[in-house]
């Protein structure tokens, strides 16, 4: 009897060692399912968005300023070359005075003895009326008498200067007095369009200065872009230079269309730590239509429903469906104008597995 229960005690050990055995590892425990649908979420925010329109062009010079021969005949120097620096008053060429001399000669003639002439005319009217002013002050002569004078001075200037200036020899004189022609800023010299020994016409670009330390970007805009184009906007620029965009200011917008581009020229202030050399490549992303302060939510979470758009938002668990009414789109994000407020819950991935009042999960992007 007591070998039996002896061996129906070893018996129970070894059924309790094997189901032991069995649970710690020859059976895998299953998890239960989580219950719901899986999706990843985002809070709803405020924010401003914008359209955007980008235009390409170059940097140049804040001014580039012609400088043209005062008359036209032969240039005996040219002093300067593309490149160069020069200061507002240096000597960019100089006029040929014996050429304009044969050139202009019977000018020169007429337009010396008028104004000799001339000259005289007015001294003397000048000098009666000092003498008539000594003679009022003693009561020699009346004050009409001044006055009249006076007058007769006046005509006499008005005279000279008309008649010197029909002639148009101003600036053929001035030249012969001094042929140097000079640059009128300090800059760069952008251009050198005369030549030594060569006749320049006066209606031509002799050099082309281009002022020192402030280059613009220079895009042209189309009269779609123009409305929303001011002086002072704030726009990025991009340079070939560098990949890394910066903000510049709308310096000037033009108020007629380029002959050549058929674009409104716009002139943009670049800030002064960036090194812009001139003739670089610019890219200037303009903001258009732009809504401040509105409802943003990520586009890819709009679902649209043939002229409904709607998207889910989670309450304690379950997706609700929302009709929205949207605005400005603009890359990842849209206006939403009804349907939906700040703070709350936007289902952004898995959404299109959802209906409304279903169970959802929230899980972090590659969770499940």
């Amino acid at each position: 009897m007591k070998k039996r229960l002896t061996a129906l005690a070893l018996a129970a050990l070894l059924a309790l060692s094997l189901t032991g055995c069995a649970r710690s590892g020859g059976e895998e425990e299953t998890e239960e399912p989580k219950a719901g649908t899986a999706v990843e979420v985002t809070a709803v925010e405020r924010g401003d968005i914008y359209n955007e329109s980008t235009v390409t062009g170059s940097v140049m010079a804040n001014r580039d300023i012609p400088i043209m021969p005062p008359v036209s005949g032969r240039v005996k120097d040219v002093a300067v070359k593309a490149g160069d620096m020069v200061a507002e008053g240096d000597v960019l060429f100089t006029m040929d005075t014996a050429d304009l001399r044969d050139t202009y000669g019977a000018l020169i003639d007429s337009y010396t003895r008028t104004r000799t002439l001339l000259d005289e005319q007015v001294r003397q009217t000048q000098q009666s009326l000092d003498n008539l002013r000594a003679l009022y002050e003693i009561g020699a002569v009346s004050r009409n008498n001044v006055e009249q004078t006076e007058l007769a001075l006046l005509q006499a200037q008005t005279s000279r200067e008309t008649t010197l200036a029909q002639l148009g020899a101003d600036d053929l004189m001035e030249t012969l007095t001094d042929p140097a022609v000079r640059a009128t800023i300090s800059g760069t010299v952008s251009s050198v369009g005369v030549t030594a020994g060569v006749m320049a016409a006066n209606t031509g670009v002799g050099v082309v200065v281009s002022e020192i330390g402030k280059p613009q970007a220079v895009v042209g805009v189309s009269e779609v872009l123009l409305p929303y184009v001011h002086v002072g906007d704030e726009v990025q620029v991009t340079l070939s230079s560098s990949d890394t965009p910066f903000t510049g200011t709308v310096d000037g917008v033009a108020s007629a269309l380029n002959g050549q581009t058929a674009l409104y020229q716009v002139h943009i202030d670049l800030p002064e730590e960036v090194e812009a050399a001139i003739g670089m490549f610019a890219k200037v992303v303009f903001r258009t239509e732009a809504r401040y302060d509105a409802v943003l939510a990520p586009t890819e979470s709009i679902i649209t429903d043939g002229l409904e758009q709607y998207v889910y938002v989670v309450e304690e668990g379950t997706a609700h469906r929302r009709t929205v009414t949207t605005g400005l789109t603009s890359g990842a994000m849209t206006e939403i104008t009804t349907g939906l407020d700040e703070g709350e819950t936007l289902v952004t991935v898995g959404q299109s597995y959802l209906a409304d009042g279903a169970a959802v999960r929230i899980v972090e992007g590659g969770d499940q």
